[in-house]
């Protein structure tokens, strides 16, 4: 099915530059949310330093299957007001909501269908805005039932089983750096410190951090999270493959009793929801998805969504 692009400008604290992508502008249709990951990537997921165009594809496959889709880029960043450099996770998640509210007002679109689909920080967001404003159902890719703080955990831990692999010295190098405890224990500093100051920035290890983005983070723990999805009464897809070196799969197991939750955890798939072919490194992680970005979704994955949306 063939769709059309219009970008457009969304009132909410800042003005939030989006892009919406939709097939058919006759009658009421479902809509899908797109909330991005951590970092400066725009609305498509690329950056200056990397072009994955992986949101751009997501909007792009559900837009063919006949929903408008919105995606948008973060405040501070491209054609989004707003200071990026100061901005909260509770920042996020309200400007989340003003593109609901948009898409809600829409003439051509059912105010009732409105699912979110949030990629790694973004399934955070979208988790926490599902007790703020209604919606008909919540897709979280790339990380579900999981804080900031233990993706991070479970990042410096692969990392440092993975530098124990490393020959040379560059594996000498990495293995000092990135001891496990050590790693944990500098994740736990930053925290600390962020928490314990009302402070927006704070310098850590000679780095200017957002000490408010991750103070909002350490206040959103894995157990409220999910205990956030638990009350959700609308339906849940989360997908995390078991190649995903940013976020655990395993963490699925939390919420699968949950009546309202289907889960999926891909064979051989990553984070950005293709299907590896290496040895999926943490030390060419980049490398990977930039390679892997211009293959389609992995097959699976993809109905997976499909099949799941349709039930809506």
């Amino acid at each position: 099915m063939s769709f059309e692009e219009e970008e457009v400008l969304i009132n909410g604290k800042f003005t939030i530059g989006a892009t919406v992508s939709c097939a058919d502008r006759e009658g009421r249709h479902p809509a899908i949310i797109l909330i991005g990951g951590t970092g400066n990537l725009d609305r498509d997921g690329n950056s200056k330093m990397v072009k994955l165009n992986f949101y751009k594809d997501l909007a792009s496959m559900f837009a063919e299957w006949g929903y408008a889709v919105i995606r948008y880029d973060k405040r501070g960043l491209y054609k989004s007001g707003g200071d990026f450099g100061t901005v909260g996770l509770i920042d996020l998640v309200d400007d989340a909501i003003s593109v609901i509210q948009y898409a809600k007002s829409l003439p051509y679109v059912d105010p009732d269908k409105v699912i979110v689909c949030g990629h790694s920080e973004g399934a955070i967001i979208a988790t926490i805005l599902a007790g703020r404003e209604r919606t008909a159902g919540l897709m979280l890719l790339g990380c579900a039932a999981t804080s900031l703080k233990d993706s991070l955990y479970y990042q410096n831990r692969l990392l440092s089983e993975q530098s124990k692999d490393t020959k040379g010295f560059k594996g000498m190098i990495l293995r000092k750096t990135a001891d496990e405890d050590k790693s944990i224990a500098r994740v736990d500093e930053l925290f600390s410190r962020c928490s314990n100051t009302e402070k927006e920035k704070v310098f850590f290890k000679g780095v200017r951090m957002d000490a408010k983005w991750l103070r909002e983070h350490d206040e959103h723990t894995s157990e409220i999270l999910i205990a956030m999805l638990r009350d959700y009464e609308g339906r849940i897809l989360a997908i995390i493959g078991d190649k995903d070196l940013s976020s655990d799969y395993r963490r699925l197991d939390l919420i699968r009793d949950l009546p309202n939750v289907e889960c999926y955890a891909p064979a051989g798939v990553n984070h950005i929801l293709r299907e590896i072919d290496d040895d999926n490194s943490m030390l060419n992680v980049k490398k990977q998805y930039t390679r892997l970005s211009v293959r389609p979704v992995h097959e699976g994955t993809k109905e997976r969504m499909k099949g799941w949306l349709a039930s809506i």
